[in-house]
Protein backbone atom coordinates (compact mmCIF):
# COMPACT_ATOMS: atom_id res chain seq x y z
CA UNK A 1 0.00 0.00 0.00
CA UNK A 2 2.75 2.15 0.81
CA UNK A 3 4.38 1.57 -2.41
CA UNK A 4 1.17 1.99 -4.05
CA UNK A 5 0.49 5.58 -2.59
CA UNK A 6 4.69 6.51 -3.59
CA UNK A 7 4.12 5.88 -6.89
CA UNK A 8 1.00 7.92 -7.33
CA UNK A 9 2.67 11.15 -5.19
CA UNK A 10 5.82 10.81 -7.63
CA UNK A 11 3.48 10.96 -10.76
CA UNK A 12 1.28 13.76 -9.41
CA UNK A 13 4.80 15.86 -8.91
CA UNK A 14 5.99 15.20 -11.85
CA UNK A 15 2.98 16.15 -13.38
CA UNK A 16 2.35 19.38 -11.95
CA UNK A 17 5.99 19.65 -12.56
CA UNK A 18 5.50 19.49 -16.56
CA UNK A 19 2.36 22.21 -15.58
CA UNK A 20 5.07 24.73 -14.11
CA UNK A 21 7.07 24.58 -16.84
CA UNK A 22 4.37 25.03 -19.35
CA UNK A 23 2.09 27.13 -17.78
CA UNK A 24 1.16 29.67 -20.59
CA UNK A 25 0.25 26.21 -22.30
CA UNK A 26 -1.73 24.53 -19.42
CA UNK A 27 -3.87 28.11 -19.00
CA UNK A 28 -4.86 27.92 -22.35
CA UNK A 29 -5.84 24.02 -22.30
CA UNK A 30 -7.63 24.67 -19.01
CA UNK A 31 -9.70 27.87 -19.87
CA UNK A 32 -10.91 25.85 -23.64
CA UNK A 33 -12.31 23.56 -21.19
CA UNK A 34 -13.40 25.99 -18.93
CA UNK A 35 -15.34 27.97 -21.75
CA UNK A 36 -17.04 24.84 -22.84
CA UNK A 37 -18.03 23.68 -19.29
CA UNK A 38 -19.02 27.62 -18.35
CA UNK A 39 -21.79 27.20 -21.35
CA UNK A 40 -23.89 24.30 -19.94
CA UNK A 41 -23.42 25.81 -16.38
CA UNK A 42 -24.87 29.29 -17.56
CA UNK A 43 -27.87 27.96 -19.04
CA UNK A 44 -28.41 25.36 -15.96
CA UNK A 45 -28.55 28.36 -13.86
CA UNK A 46 -30.91 30.40 -16.34
CA UNK A 47 -33.45 27.24 -16.10
CA UNK A 48 -32.82 26.84 -12.51
CA UNK A 49 -33.49 30.32 -11.75
CA UNK A 50 -36.96 30.39 -13.77
CA UNK A 51 -38.60 27.14 -12.74
CA UNK A 52 -38.21 29.13 -9.16
CA UNK A 53 -39.51 32.14 -10.77
CA UNK A 54 -42.80 30.05 -11.84
CA UNK A 55 -43.03 28.34 -8.48
CA UNK A 56 -43.56 31.82 -7.46
CA UNK A 57 -45.81 33.33 -9.29
CA UNK A 58 -49.64 33.40 -7.65
CA UNK A 59 -51.31 35.62 -8.73
CA UNK A 60 -52.17 34.68 -12.55
CA UNK A 61 -53.23 31.33 -11.30
CA UNK A 62 -56.60 31.81 -9.93
CA UNK A 63 -59.75 29.93 -10.22
CA UNK A 64 -62.86 31.74 -10.88
CA UNK A 65 -66.34 29.82 -9.18
CA UNK A 66 -69.19 30.99 -10.24
CA UNK A 67 -72.28 30.36 -7.96
CA UNK A 68 -76.06 29.51 -9.15
CA UNK A 69 -78.02 32.58 -9.75
CA UNK A 70 -79.63 34.27 -6.56
CA UNK A 71 -77.77 32.24 -4.04
CA UNK A 72 -79.14 32.93 -0.48
CA UNK A 73 -76.49 34.53 1.89
CA UNK A 74 -76.29 31.54 3.99
CA UNK A 75 -75.78 29.35 1.07
CA UNK A 76 -72.83 31.80 0.13
CA UNK A 77 -70.97 32.18 3.40
CA UNK A 78 -71.08 28.24 3.62
CA UNK A 79 -69.45 28.08 0.19
CA UNK A 80 -66.78 30.52 1.14
CA UNK A 81 -66.17 28.60 4.41
CA UNK A 82 -65.63 25.45 2.08
CA UNK A 83 -63.63 26.83 0.03
CA UNK A 84 -61.47 29.38 2.79
CA UNK A 85 -61.25 25.22 4.74
CA UNK A 86 -59.35 23.53 1.54
CA UNK A 87 -56.02 22.93 2.33
CA UNK A 88 -55.10 23.38 -1.09
CA UNK A 89 -56.63 26.88 -1.73
CA UNK A 90 -53.90 29.97 -0.33
CA UNK A 91 -56.67 33.04 -0.77
CA UNK A 92 -60.55 33.54 -1.39
CA UNK A 93 -61.99 36.69 -2.67
CA UNK A 94 -65.24 37.12 -3.33
CA UNK A 95 -66.91 39.56 -5.72
CA UNK A 96 -70.66 39.67 -5.82
CA UNK A 97 -72.57 40.26 -9.36
CA UNK A 98 -73.21 44.01 -8.27
CA UNK A 99 -69.78 44.65 -7.97
CA UNK A 100 -68.95 42.48 -11.00
CA UNK A 101 -71.51 44.75 -13.23
CA UNK A 102 -70.00 48.03 -11.82
CA UNK A 103 -66.24 47.10 -12.20
CA UNK A 104 -67.20 45.99 -16.08
CA UNK A 105 -69.48 49.55 -16.56
CA UNK A 106 -66.11 51.39 -15.50
CA UNK A 107 -63.87 50.17 -17.77
CA UNK A 108 -65.93 49.05 -21.22
CA UNK A 109 -66.77 50.79 -23.89
CA UNK A 110 -70.25 50.84 -24.01
CA UNK A 111 -71.70 51.81 -20.63
CA UNK A 112 -74.91 52.56 -22.26
CA UNK A 113 -75.76 49.13 -23.42
CA UNK A 114 -74.83 47.84 -19.82
CA UNK A 115 -77.11 50.29 -18.24
CA UNK A 116 -80.05 49.59 -19.95
CA UNK A 117 -79.44 45.67 -18.66
CA UNK A 118 -83.18 45.22 -17.03
CA UNK A 119 -81.46 42.87 -14.65
CA UNK A 120 -77.66 41.66 -13.58
CA UNK A 121 -76.45 38.72 -15.74
CA UNK A 122 -73.33 38.50 -13.72
CA UNK A 123 -73.34 35.61 -10.80
CA UNK A 124 -71.14 36.05 -7.80
CA UNK A 125 -68.52 34.76 -7.70
CA UNK A 126 -65.21 33.59 -5.90
CA UNK A 127 -61.93 33.98 -6.64
CA UNK A 128 -59.33 31.24 -5.45
CA UNK A 129 -55.52 31.18 -5.40
CA UNK A 130 -54.04 27.84 -5.08
CA UNK A 131 -50.82 27.22 -3.07
CA UNK A 132 -49.97 24.58 -5.69
CA UNK A 133 -49.68 25.57 -9.60
CA UNK A 134 -48.69 22.30 -10.82
CA UNK A 135 -51.45 21.24 -13.57
CA UNK A 136 -52.68 17.79 -11.71
CA UNK A 137 -52.81 20.14 -8.18
CA UNK A 138 -55.13 22.45 -10.23
CA UNK A 139 -57.23 20.20 -12.02
CA UNK A 140 -57.79 18.30 -8.55
CA UNK A 141 -58.73 21.27 -6.67
CA UNK A 142 -61.08 22.09 -9.78
CA UNK A 143 -62.59 18.81 -9.32
CA UNK A 144 -63.19 19.53 -5.69
CA UNK A 145 -64.67 22.88 -6.00
CA UNK A 146 -67.25 21.92 -8.78
CA UNK A 147 -68.88 19.56 -6.55
CA UNK A 148 -69.35 22.21 -3.88
CA UNK A 149 -73.28 22.93 -3.46
CA UNK A 150 -74.45 25.86 -5.20
CA UNK A 151 -71.28 26.26 -7.54
CA UNK A 152 -72.69 26.23 -10.91
CA UNK A 153 -69.14 26.63 -13.03
CA UNK A 154 -65.49 26.72 -12.21
CA UNK A 155 -63.15 27.83 -15.09
CA UNK A 156 -59.24 27.86 -14.96
CA UNK A 157 -56.84 29.59 -17.42
CA UNK A 158 -53.78 27.88 -16.85
CA UNK A 159 -53.02 27.63 -20.58
CA UNK A 160 -50.18 30.01 -20.55
CA UNK A 161 -48.69 28.29 -17.71
CA UNK A 162 -49.00 24.61 -19.46
CA UNK A 163 -47.26 26.93 -22.34
CA UNK A 164 -44.44 28.35 -19.96
CA UNK A 165 -44.10 24.73 -18.41
CA UNK A 166 -43.77 23.18 -21.91
CA UNK A 167 -41.13 25.49 -23.01
CA UNK A 168 -39.39 24.95 -19.64
CA UNK A 169 -39.26 20.99 -20.44
CA UNK A 170 -37.94 21.57 -23.83
CA UNK A 171 -34.83 24.04 -22.81
CA UNK A 172 -34.00 20.99 -20.64
CA UNK A 173 -34.16 18.38 -22.89
CA UNK A 174 -31.96 21.25 -25.05
CA UNK A 175 -29.38 21.85 -22.37
CA UNK A 176 -29.12 17.63 -21.91
CA UNK A 177 -28.27 17.33 -25.65
CA UNK A 178 -25.97 20.57 -25.65
CA UNK A 179 -24.17 18.58 -22.14
CA UNK A 180 -23.41 15.92 -24.16
CA UNK A 181 -22.06 17.03 -27.16
CA UNK A 182 -19.79 19.52 -24.73
CA UNK A 183 -18.59 16.43 -22.74
CA UNK A 184 -17.89 14.56 -26.33
CA UNK A 185 -15.64 17.63 -27.42
CA UNK A 186 -14.04 17.51 -24.27
CA UNK A 187 -13.25 14.28 -24.12
CA UNK A 188 -12.09 14.69 -28.05
CA UNK A 189 -9.92 18.06 -26.59
CA UNK A 190 -8.75 16.81 -23.67
CA UNK A 191 -7.63 13.09 -25.58
CA UNK A 192 -6.04 14.22 -28.55
CA UNK A 193 -4.13 16.82 -26.16
CA UNK A 194 -2.81 14.27 -24.32
CA UNK A 195 -2.52 11.85 -27.39
CA UNK A 196 0.16 14.22 -28.48
CA UNK A 197 1.99 14.27 -25.21
CA UNK A 198 2.53 10.57 -25.47
CA UNK A 199 3.88 10.55 -29.20
CA UNK A 200 6.42 13.23 -28.43
CA UNK A 201 6.98 11.50 -25.09
CA UNK A 202 7.23 8.04 -27.22
CA UNK A 203 11.19 7.63 -26.64
CA UNK A 204 11.04 7.99 -22.95
CA UNK A 205 8.55 5.43 -22.97
CA UNK A 206 10.11 3.00 -24.73
CA UNK A 207 13.60 3.66 -22.70
CA UNK A 208 11.28 3.27 -19.38
CA UNK A 209 10.00 0.36 -20.68
CA UNK A 210 13.62 -1.43 -21.51
CA UNK A 211 14.22 -0.67 -17.72
CA UNK A 212 11.41 -2.78 -16.42
CA UNK A 213 8.87 0.06 -15.85
CA UNK A 214 5.30 -1.46 -16.05
CA UNK A 215 2.22 -0.51 -17.78
CA UNK A 216 0.61 1.22 -15.27
CA UNK A 217 3.39 3.35 -14.01
CA UNK A 218 3.93 4.38 -17.31
CA UNK A 219 0.24 5.22 -17.79
CA UNK A 220 -0.20 6.99 -14.46
CA UNK A 221 1.57 10.63 -14.95
CA UNK A 222 -1.24 11.03 -18.30
CA UNK A 223 -4.10 9.67 -16.47
CA UNK A 224 -3.22 12.26 -13.57
CA UNK A 225 -2.55 15.20 -16.96
CA UNK A 226 -6.52 14.16 -17.87
CA UNK A 227 -7.60 14.63 -14.44
CA UNK A 228 -6.09 17.95 -13.64
CA UNK A 229 -6.69 19.08 -17.15
CA UNK A 230 -10.59 18.50 -16.26
CA UNK A 231 -10.30 19.81 -12.84
CA UNK A 232 -8.34 22.98 -13.94
CA UNK A 233 -11.04 23.79 -16.85
CA UNK A 234 -13.62 23.18 -13.53
CA UNK A 235 -12.38 25.74 -11.69
CA UNK A 236 -12.09 28.34 -14.40
CA UNK A 237 -16.10 27.31 -15.67
CA UNK A 238 -16.85 28.40 -12.18
CA UNK A 239 -15.13 31.70 -12.30
CA UNK A 240 -16.60 32.39 -15.96
CA UNK A 241 -20.08 31.33 -15.26
CA UNK A 242 -19.98 33.61 -12.31
CA UNK A 243 -18.89 36.59 -14.09
CA UNK A 244 -21.29 35.97 -16.70
CA UNK A 245 -24.24 35.53 -13.90
CA UNK A 246 -22.43 38.92 -12.38
CA UNK A 247 -22.51 40.82 -15.39
CA UNK A 248 -26.40 39.22 -16.55
CA UNK A 249 -27.74 40.12 -13.05
CA UNK A 250 -26.95 44.02 -13.70
CA UNK A 251 -29.23 44.00 -16.04
CA UNK A 252 -31.84 42.06 -14.82
CA UNK A 253 -32.10 43.55 -11.57
CA UNK A 254 -32.27 46.92 -13.34
CA UNK A 255 -35.51 45.49 -15.46
CA UNK A 256 -37.00 44.21 -12.66
CA UNK A 257 -36.42 47.24 -11.00
CA UNK A 258 -38.86 49.06 -13.06
CA UNK A 259 -41.50 46.07 -12.83
CA UNK A 260 -41.22 46.90 -8.88
CA UNK A 261 -39.74 43.34 -8.58
CA UNK A 262 -36.96 41.68 -6.62
CA UNK A 263 -35.50 38.89 -9.12
CA UNK A 264 -31.89 38.05 -9.95
CA UNK A 265 -30.33 35.21 -11.42
CA UNK A 266 -29.11 32.76 -8.08
CA UNK A 267 -25.62 31.06 -8.40
CA UNK A 268 -24.86 27.30 -8.12
CA UNK A 269 -25.02 25.81 -4.42
CA UNK A 270 -22.02 24.37 -3.00
CA UNK A 271 -23.13 21.03 -3.85
CA UNK A 272 -23.99 21.76 -7.75
CA UNK A 273 -20.07 23.69 -7.41
CA UNK A 274 -18.95 20.54 -6.27
CA UNK A 275 -20.55 18.17 -8.57
CA UNK A 276 -19.10 20.17 -11.33
CA UNK A 277 -15.40 19.53 -10.24
CA UNK A 278 -16.12 15.78 -10.06
CA UNK A 279 -17.48 16.06 -13.56
CA UNK A 280 -15.19 17.71 -15.31
CA UNK A 281 -12.13 15.50 -13.38
CA UNK A 282 -14.15 12.68 -14.58
CA UNK A 283 -14.35 13.85 -18.03
CA UNK A 284 -10.47 14.82 -18.12
CA UNK A 285 -9.53 11.25 -16.50
CA UNK A 286 -11.72 9.64 -18.90
CA UNK A 287 -9.92 11.23 -22.09
CA UNK A 288 -6.73 10.00 -20.98
CA UNK A 289 -7.55 6.67 -20.58
CA UNK A 290 -8.96 6.63 -23.86
CA UNK A 291 -6.01 8.05 -25.52
CA UNK A 292 -3.95 5.95 -23.61
CA UNK A 293 -5.68 3.02 -24.55
CA UNK A 294 -6.05 3.73 -28.41
CA UNK A 295 -2.36 3.98 -28.83
CA UNK A 296 -0.22 1.44 -29.59
CA UNK A 297 3.11 0.83 -29.48
CA UNK A 298 5.46 -1.03 -32.58
CA UNK A 299 5.38 -4.13 -30.97
CA UNK A 300 1.28 -3.51 -30.98
CA UNK A 301 1.48 -3.81 -27.00
CA UNK A 302 -1.21 -1.05 -25.19
CA UNK A 303 0.75 2.12 -23.09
Amino acid sequence: MKTWLTHHRQALRFVLSRFLKNKLSTLFICLSIGVTLALPSVAYIILHNLNGLVGSVKSESKLSVFLTANPSKELTADIQHTIEQNPAVQSVLFVSKQEALEQLIAVDSNKSILESLQTNPLPDAFFVEPKQLDTASIDSLKIELSKIKGVETVLVDDSWMKRLNYLLLLGKKILIILSGLLAFALVAVIGNTIRMQILTQQAEIELSQLIGATKSFIRRPFLYVGALYGFGGGLLAIVISAIIIFLLNRTITEIAMSYQADFKLLFLSSDALGLLLVISSLLGLLSAFVSVQSLHKKSDTRL
